[in-house]
């Protein structure tokens, strides 16, 4: 017979934490040996057995920068960055990538998202877009002496969506490399804070790999753009 409850609750069940979540849907867990059945509630396990723990204000956001020397003109490097719409054909657990809005005068995104999925998790995010191709003179953090302004393109996104992150930043430079021709030298900052203590323990372990899973395949991707390119070349 279906156990009917009056409101969402906690079990522990063979050392697991789960939650109960009201739902139109009949769910069930084994226990010892015995399937119990939830009437109208969602049966969700806890990440690594503990609870929702909620962050608090006192939790600084992470900050990852990585910088990469990229053997592509800052041109190809940029349009790469900037066009959210292909992320989907290159970057791991990103399953659906999309644009919401484009510049109506350079047609580059305004308002973007992906979708990334990874094991139970799928997670869907739109951004705020902002494709500069002139840097403020101000901005010293991208200028060199030797690098004029027009020649540094960014590409910056940050997060509308609210629903897992507290704060979630990425800030792409990309300029000329001051020696190599037709090279660029590529960095990129990522902030977030997640709402979930846990999640933020949790995520100070791996952030610095993905940050650099994501570098590398958009270096990849820049060699496969222009591989297809001197395959069209060749054919003119």
């Amino acid at each position: 017979m279906p156990i009917i409850l009056s409101r969402n609750v906690t079990i522990r069940c063979n050392s697991t934490l789960y939650n109960l979540v009201k739902s139109k849907t009949t769910s069930s867990l084994l226990y010892n040996n015995s399937q119990i059945c939830f009437s109208g509630y969602q049966v969700k396990r806890h990440i690594f057995g503990l609870g929702n723990i909620t962050a608090t204000a006192s939790i600084p956001e992470q900050k990852y920068i990585l910088n990469k020397t990229v053997i592509a003109p800052v041109n190809i490097m940029y349009d790469v960055v900037s066009e959210v719409s292909k992320y989907q054909e290159f970057i791991p657990y990103c399953v659906e990538s999309f644009v919401n809005k484009r510049d109506p005068k350079t047609n580059k995104p305004i308002e973007a998202g992906l979708r990334v999925g990874f094991r139970q998790y799928d997670e869907k995010f739109v951004c705020k877009v902002i494709c500069n191709c002139n840097i403020n003179s101000n901005d010293k953090t991208v200028i060199d002496n030797n690098i004029k302004n027009d020649e540094v393109k960014t590409v910056v996104a940050e997060s509308l969506t609210h629903g897992l992150f507290d704060v979630l930043y990425t800030k792409w430079t990309i300029k000329p490399h001051p020696t190599r021709t037709n090279a660029s030298e590529v960095e990129l900052l990522l902030k977030f804070k997640f709402h979930s203590r846990l999640y933020n323990s949790v995520s100070s372990i791996f952030a610095k790999s993905v940050t650099e899973l994501v570098m590398n395949s958009f270096s990849k991707r820049v060699g496969f753009v222009q591989k297809q390119q001197h395959l069209r070349s060749k054919k003119l």
